[in-house]
């Protein structure tokens, strides 16, 4: 037999993008790549790659995969396996990941921890952890007050 038979390829998740122009608010959670472009305020959920474009900004923390940082970012960033810092690029907050990698001019403000024990950090676990009426009450109060478009992916 000349050929083989191919197995079908795996399935490809779509993306989750948040365009610029307007406040977005929310609270993310998805096994997609997400790509911010725009502003986003609340929690970011993510099992696969986060990226956030040079002109973006998010306010609020990020539990993902791996993130790509073009942009700025207020809260903290927990990264199971590889957090990039491209040229610029500030976060102001505590970074937790595996493996970092920091571009010209970037800016971390808090700490770094870099420990090849943040390959177990469960992201689903995070999000029980944060997703108690409490805390989902007290992120909408602080950011409802402001002009915005809603996201709520799950």
């Amino acid at each position: 037999m000349l050929f083989k038979k191919s197995e079908a390829p795996a399935e490809m998740l779509p993306a989750v993008q948040v365009v610029s122009g307007g406040v977005y608010f929310g609270i993310i959670k998805t096994a997609s790549p997400i790509r911010i472009e725009g502003d986003f305020k609340g929690i970011i959920f993510c099992t696969n790659k986060v990226i956030i474009d040079k002109k973006a900004s998010v306010n609020g923390d990020i539990l993902c995969h791996d993130i790509v940082i073009g942009g700025m970012i207020e809260g903290n960033v927990i990264c199971k396996n590889k957090c990039s810092l491209n040229e610029d690029a500030i976060v102001n907050g505590i970074v937790r990941t595996s493996k970092f990698e920091n571009g010209e001019n970037s800016s971390v403000t808090g700490p770094v921890y870099v420990n090849k024990d943040n390959m177990n950090i469960d992201v689903d676990e995070y999000y029980e952890l944060f997703n108690k009426k409490e805390t989902l009450e007290k992120i909408k109060a602080e950011y409802f007050s402001l002009p915005q478009k809603l996201i709520l992916i799950s």
